[in-house]
């Protein structure tokens, strides 16, 4: 983030985010987890949102502050969430508006204390059109204001070695009860060099643009698309809803 900090690091609805937004505004989502939320080392907190700004900011801001990242699909039923997070131990979660609903119906049978919610412009300078957020999570807290806050707070650095769990990546429960893969930060790092090893004459570069449509929340997107094109300083274009085919073919 400092060695690319003047350039486009996310593009989504018409706003762009550099390396040093990215840097920053994730340094204060951190800041706001450890001091507000006191979240420690090795807490899980659940992301469930799609591809928008906030997902790379959350991302960066959780496993600064030592957490690990508990990725869950926006479209899940309502039975499906509240085993990942009662088997995960999820007490933060980020999420998606429109997805609140959902949230709102298992809240109560679920360990969960506190509920963030994002809109399609929360980390960039302007608020977009958003849905509105289920009249049931009375005390969720606006991502805007976590990072506004945050901003106002000191944040302490957390030491983290390669051997830290960063992803509690859950399966598509297909064949049975959806399970947490434990992946530690040395797992990413070394699928991240494997990829770029992979590629042969064409490695990820500064000079690459790519378009995000395949889900963050899924690994392949989040290794691929989002981990290794950041590390090298690529331009991300984020497609929230890639079934809108003419915003689709307009992005590309």
């Amino acid at each position: 983030m400092k060695k690319y900090a003047d350039k486009p690091a996310f593009r989504s609805f018409g706003q762009t985010l550099t390396y040093a937004d990215v840097d920053r505004q994730s340094h204060n989502f951190a800041a706001y987890l450890q001091k507000k939320l006191r979240v420690k080392k090795g807490d899980r907190i659940a992301v469930m949102t799609p591809n928008l700004l906030a997902f790379p900011i959350a991302f960066l801001g959780i496993i600064r502050a030592g957490a690990a990242q508990v990725n869950v699909n926006p479209l899940y039923t309502p039975r499906e969430l509240e085993h990942q997070l009662k088997d995960a131990g999820v007490k933060v979660m980020v999420v998606f508006a429109g997805s609140s609903a959902t949230v709102a119906d298992v809240i109560a049978s679920t360990p969960l204390e506190t509920v963030i919610t994002v809109g399609p412009g929360d980390g960039s300078a302007t608020k977009l059109p958003s849905p509105p957020v289920d009249s049931r999570l009375s005390g969720a807290i606006a991502f805007a204001d976590a990072l506004a806050e945050g901003a106002k707070l000191v944040f302490d650095p957390v030491v983290l070695n390669g051997d830290d769990l960063l992803f509690l990546q859950y399966t598509g429960g297909t064949t049975g009860l959806s399970k947490g893969a434990s992946l530690s930060h040395r797992n990413l790092v070394a699928n991240t060099e494997q990829f770029k090893a992979a590629m042969g004459s064409a490695p990820p570069s500064a000079d690459d643009v790519i378009v995000t449509a395949i889900p963050l929340y899924h690994i392949f997107a989040l290794m691929v698309n989002f981990i290794t094109y950041f590390s090298v300083g690529a331009d991300n274009w984020l497609v929230a809803n890639p079934r809108d085919m003419d915003g689709f073919v307009q992005t590309l």
